[in-house]
Protein backbone atom coordinates (compact mmCIF):
# COMPACT_ATOMS: atom_id res chain seq x y z
CA UNK A 1 0.00 0.00 0.00
CA UNK A 2 1.00 3.23 -0.58
CA UNK A 3 1.74 6.13 1.45
CA UNK A 4 1.08 8.83 -0.60
CA UNK A 5 -1.07 11.58 1.06
CA UNK A 6 0.58 10.33 3.93
CA UNK A 7 2.16 13.23 5.74
CA UNK A 8 5.53 13.16 8.59
CA UNK A 9 5.05 16.24 10.68
CA UNK A 10 7.94 16.66 13.15
CA UNK A 11 6.07 18.14 15.69
CA UNK A 12 4.54 14.54 16.24
CA UNK A 13 7.67 13.49 17.49
CA UNK A 14 7.72 14.52 21.38
CA UNK A 15 4.59 15.66 22.40
CA UNK A 16 5.44 16.13 25.81
CA UNK A 17 8.73 18.17 24.94
CA UNK A 18 7.20 20.45 23.06
CA UNK A 19 4.57 21.06 25.74
CA UNK A 20 6.78 21.76 28.64
CA UNK A 21 7.96 24.30 26.43
CA UNK A 22 4.77 25.69 25.92
CA UNK A 23 3.99 29.82 27.09
CA UNK A 24 0.16 30.76 27.87
CA UNK A 25 -0.79 34.03 27.75
CA UNK A 26 -3.90 34.12 30.08
CA UNK A 27 -5.90 32.53 32.30
CA UNK A 28 -9.01 32.55 33.86
CA UNK A 29 -8.81 32.71 38.04
CA UNK A 30 -10.66 29.45 39.52
CA UNK A 31 -11.16 31.68 42.48
CA UNK A 32 -13.14 34.47 41.18
CA UNK A 33 -13.33 33.96 37.09
CA UNK A 34 -11.57 37.03 36.25
CA UNK A 35 -9.58 36.46 33.10
CA UNK A 36 -5.87 37.60 33.43
CA UNK A 37 -3.81 38.50 30.78
CA UNK A 38 -0.43 37.83 30.68
CA UNK A 39 1.52 39.79 28.05
CA UNK A 40 5.07 37.27 28.54
CA UNK A 41 3.75 34.75 29.05
CA UNK A 42 4.16 31.82 31.67
CA UNK A 43 4.94 28.38 30.77
CA UNK A 44 4.93 25.22 33.39
CA UNK A 45 5.84 25.36 37.15
CA UNK A 46 5.79 28.97 37.16
CA UNK A 47 3.95 31.21 40.07
CA UNK A 48 1.29 33.09 38.69
CA UNK A 49 -1.06 35.46 40.56
CA UNK A 50 -4.63 37.14 39.99
CA UNK A 51 -4.63 40.45 38.87
CA UNK A 52 -8.40 40.57 40.89
CA UNK A 53 -8.29 38.97 43.83
CA UNK A 54 -4.68 38.00 44.36
CA UNK A 55 -4.80 34.37 44.51
CA UNK A 56 -1.08 32.50 44.14
CA UNK A 57 -1.47 29.69 41.31
CA UNK A 58 1.51 27.15 39.93
CA UNK A 59 1.04 26.51 35.90
CA UNK A 60 0.78 23.11 35.64
CA UNK A 61 0.60 21.50 32.32
CA UNK A 62 -1.03 17.33 31.83
CA UNK A 63 0.33 15.04 29.85
CA UNK A 64 -2.28 16.53 27.32
CA UNK A 65 -0.55 19.66 27.31
CA UNK A 66 -3.55 21.31 28.92
CA UNK A 67 -3.25 24.21 31.14
CA UNK A 68 -4.02 23.57 35.13
CA UNK A 69 -3.97 25.74 38.05
CA UNK A 70 -2.99 24.09 41.54
CA UNK A 71 -3.53 27.11 44.55
CA UNK A 72 -1.05 28.18 46.35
Amino acid sequence: MSSYGQRYDDDDDAPKARSAAQLFYEFDCPQCSANNPWPDGFKHKEEISCHYCGASFEARLTDEGKLKLKEL
